[in-house]
């Protein structure tokens, strides 16, 4: 088998030469590696190449860095043909990488293969009259969270529909920059409601996350309010109990029941149901206590048992 590429449907470049700048980072990138293991460089000098190259290697560029790497032709056509971000015939100015993996398909990816035909008039495979796109569906590309999705160059564009995907390409063949990211308006990848979790202040934060957003946003019960249960100072003599030992309280809700003046299993053992409903709502935990049993846990636990 020679390294010359068999689907030679379009004129290939005579030669192929990095440009000065780029012959600086492609010793560069060789440095990084071993005298006898420079061919290690191979897939960030074909990334360097088609970058240089309108988005695509040319059989001269693997030529090139056959030389440079003194590897044969073919070794680097292995990796140029392997890896499928390494366009090995030319592309449009823009290349629409569609990603169709589940994530993206239950998300509607079938409406984003969609706007590409009703926008741009061309499919899978295909790139446009002018030159500008070239369509290609992928796996994965790594944003399902915020899936569907599609690579366009360096670019992620999340959160698409068939509407605001269209706006996209429409921008684009404007000469525009659509705002990579969200097309949706949120902000990275938290939820499509907006932040669930964290929303308290201090150490109610982390038990807030989990009792719902209904909880979430009822207010605290006051630090001042009577059915507030009795607190100590600080432990008694011998040192606070290892509250963790009651199942359901770890290292979080220890550190606020220590900073709420309960140290012990004893104080806990003593809680009325008004008290324990005041914790259960400074808490947050819409039951848990109940749930869990702590009361019953810490009556056992102050009268020695499970030592």
């Amino acid at each position: 088998m020679s390294a010359t590429i068999s689907a030679n449907r379009f004129e290939q470049p005579e030669s192929f030469v990095f440009t000065p700048e780029n012959e600086k980072k492609a010793e560069a990138f060789i440095a990084k590696y071993p005298q006898d293991r420079q061919a290690s460089a191979v897939l960030a000098l074909l990334d360097l190449a088609q970058r240089q190259s309108d988005g695509w290697v040319p059989q001269a560029a693997i030529e090139h860095i056959a030389e440079m790497l003194d590897m044969a032709k073919i070794r680097v056509l292995e990796v140029a043909s392997f890896y499928s971000m390494i366009n090995l015939a030319p592309v449009g100015k823009y290349l629409v990488q569609v990603c169709g993996t589940t994530p993206c398909w239950l998300r509607g990816s079938d409406d984003v293969f969609a706007a590409v035909r009703e926008e741009l008039g061309v499919g899978v495979g295909e790139t446009t009259g002018d030159g500008l796109f070239t369509i290609m569906e992928v796996e994965c590309l790594g944003a399902c969270v915020n899936a569907p999705m599609v690579q366009i160059n360096d670019d992620y564009y999340e959160d698409l529909t068939k509407d605001n995907f269209k706006a996209v390409l429409r921008a684009l063949k404007n000469g525009e920059t659509p705002k990579a990211g969200s097309q949706s308006g949120r902000h990275s990848s938290e939820p499509v409601g907006g932040p669930t979790t964290l929303l308290g202040n201090g150490s109610q934060a982390a038990s807030a996350a989990s009792a719902g957003d209904d909880a979430a946003e009822a207010p605290a019960p006051s630090l001042s309010d009577p059915a507030r249960p009795p607190k100590l100072d600080a432990p008694r003599d011998g040192g606070a109990d290892d509250l963790k030992r009651i199942s359901g309280v770890g290292p979080k809700i220890e550190s606020t029941l220590n900073e709420l003046g309960i140290f012990h299993f004893d104080q806990i053992a003593a809680w009325s149901d008004d008290e324990k409903t005041w914790i259960d709502g400074y808490l947050r935990f819409k039951g848990r206590i109940d749930r869990e049993g702590w009361i019953d846990q810490a009556k056992r636990l102050s009268g020695g048992e499970g030592e």
